[in-house]
Parts: C-alpha cells; sequence; structure tokens
C-alpha cells in the first residue's frame, strides 16, 4: 500500500530564527515538515532531492524552475515566504494547477526603518566615521539635519507610507509620486503628490519603494538622475532594477549627489562593485526585512497560506 504524501518542505534557512510556532501549526494539523538541514540556499539538485511525497514547499529566494516542479509530482502549494515571485516559474504552476501564495505586508515596517536608518547614516556620514576610527584616524565630517528638508518617496504603497509616516514624525517635508496616489492618507499626513520630474528637482532626499512591473524597471534612468537636486541624496531599499547604476554612480564621481545608500545591488554580493571605492556610499546585506519581527510575521503567513491551500480554505495572498 502507497503512503500517501504528506510531506511540507521549508526552504528558506531563517525560517525558525523567530521561534518555531509556523513548524508547530503544520505539524498540528497532521504533516510531515522537512527544514532546510544547509542553513543556507539550496542549489537546485539539493531542493530535487527533498521532493519526494511533497505537497507544498515554502520557499525563499531559490529558483523554482520547471524541473523542480515536474519532479514534485504531488505538489499543490508553493507559498512564498517573502512578497515578490519572480524566482518561481508562473507558467508552469498555472500549466499544473499549483497555487502559489506569498506573505504581503509583513516586511513594511522593518523596511521603512532600514530606509530611515540609511538616510541618518549618510546625513551625519556614521559608518564612515566609524570605519575611520578602526583605522586609526579621527576624521570629524560635517553633516547636515534631517529636520526640515525633504525627502521624496518615489511609490507611495505600503513601503512608502510608513516612510512617510516616520519622516513627517521627524519633521520632513514629504513629497510622493506615485501612479495611483491614495489622496486620503496624504491629506492625513500632510504628504504632497507632485510628479516625478518635481520629486527629484526639489528632494533633497530621494527613497525609492516602486513595486516590480514593466513600467518601473530601469525608473531611475541616466536622465532622471541629471534631474536630482545637486548635493541630494539617494536611497535605494528595494531592488536594483529600478536604477541606472552606472549613471549613478558618475553622479557621485561628479560630486552631483552627496551620498547614496543601497540595501541591494547587482550582483550579491557586490564584489569588485564600483561603489566600494566610494566613501560616500552605504551598502547592506538586502537586510530591509531582515528582523525578527518581520520573519516572524513572514513564516506565520506563508504556513497558513500553504495550510489553507491543502485544506481547501481562502487565501488572500494568492498570486493569479
Amino acid at each position: 500500500m502507497t503512503t500517501p504524501a504528506n510531506k511540507i518542505v521549508i526552504m528558506p534557512a531563517i525560517f525558525t530564527e523567530a521561534g518555531d510556532e509556523p513548524i508547530k501549526v503544520l505539524q498540528k494539523a497532521g504533516y510531515e515538515v522537512v527544514q532546510n538541514s544547509f542553513r543556507r540556499d539550496l542549489s537546485e539538485e539539493e531542493i530535487v532531492g527533498l521532493l519526494d511525497g511533497a505537497i507544498a514547499l515554502i520557499v525563499g529566494e531559490e529558483p523554482i524552475s520547471r524541473r523542480i516542479m515536474e519532479q514534485a509530482r504531488h505538489l499543490k502549494v508553493i507559498s512564498k515566504f517573502g512578497v515578490t515571485v519572480d524566482n518561481i516559474d508562473m507558467d508552469m504552476a498555472r500549466e499544473r494547477g499549483i497555487v502559489v501564495a506569498y506573505t504581503p505586508g509583513a516586511h513594511q515596517v522593518s523596511v521603512a526603518e532600514l530606509t530611515i536608518a540609511l538616510m541618518l547614516g549618510l546625513a551625519r556620514s556614521i559608518p564612515r566615521m566609524d570605519l575611520d576610527i578602526r583605522r586609526q584616524k579621527w576624521v570629524q565630517p560635517t553633516g547636515i539635519e534631517i529636520m526640515g528638508k525633504t525627502i521624496g518617496i518615489i511609490g507611495v504603497g505600503q513601503c512608502g507610507k510608513e516612510v512617510a509616516k516616520r519622516a513627517v514624525a521627524i519633521g520632513m517635508n514629504v513629497l510622493g509620486f506615485d501612479r495611483h496616489p491614495d489622496e486620503k492618507f496624504a491629506d492625513q499626513h500632510g504628504i504632497e503628490y507632485v510628479l516625478a520630474d518635481q520629486l527629484l528637482k526639489e528632494s533633497d532626499f530621494v527613497t525609492i519603494h516602486l513595486g516590480l512591473g514593466p513600467d518601473t524597471v530601469g525608473f531611475l534612468t541616466r536622465e532622471r538622475v541629471r534631474r536630482m537636486k545637486p548635493g541630494a541624496f539617494l536611497i535605494n531599499a528595494t531592488r536594483p532594477e529600478f536604477i541606472d547604476e552606472d549613471a549613478v554612480y558618475e553622479a557621485l564621481k561628479a560630486k552631483r549627489l552627496r551620498g547614496v545608500a543601497f540595501d541591494i545591488l547587482t550582483p550579491e554580493p557586490p564584489l569588485g562593485h564600483l561603489f566600494l571605492e566610494l566613501d560616500n556610499v552605504i551598502m547592506t546585506t538586502r537586510a530591509g526585512s531582515r528582523t525578527e519581527e518581520t520573519v516572524q510575521r513572514q513564516a506565520q503567513m506563508a504556513a497558513e497560506n500553504a495550510l489553507a491551500a491543502l485544506q481547501g480554505t481562502a487565501i488572500s495572498s494568492v498570486v493569479p
């Protein structure tokens, strides 16, 4: 007699960093749970080795290819531990009738707080001073206050709104650009929606929080970089596809931009990247959503989505 497929494979190495309650929920429902024992991203071959009997995958950034889905003959659901699904072969998932879910709304506070931290780091040269001291140098760069300055938020969605609320609390003027402006939110928080070119021209700090789509890839073009206010700072804590990195590098070298902060670059890690030679650039390791709180929320949501799909109950965050 064949044993029914009953396995849920969890791939993100950080899934239980904030506790194992999501695992217990799945086990209590009667499923066998197999976790990533390598504590790193899995290769395709390693993933294939875990697929026998798998009916659900909880995935991070690992590429979930056609081959993987072909090998997972009993697969019913792919639950993304995160908000983007471009690492999943959606055509194959639709072809197979596999439900794909994700975890929106779990990370925006963490991303917004990192954005503010990067802005402060740029304004006061905090990482540079720390590095100088470690190198036995005593340099006191003159920074700027951010109170009273103008921040331009490109993409006022969930993350952008959280940045806006914090910027207003600090005492900044907030400009927003969004193709679908939320006027009620703007009125409540004193935010002004403007066209992209006006935002770039008037903002002391520009931060990007766009959703990925055909009309947003390459949004900050060379020409738009030229339109930025002289001496402005740029922050990108979302995706590298939005920015012409060569144009930004040239603007930094020419001192048209005063500083830039990236939470994400291409490639990762950015070994040998031109930005490494500049002392007015802050780089972090795709850390926007790497907080205990976000990990806990994403793990709980990903587990609940997988369980709902397997039990045939409603899921609010299904990829169409």
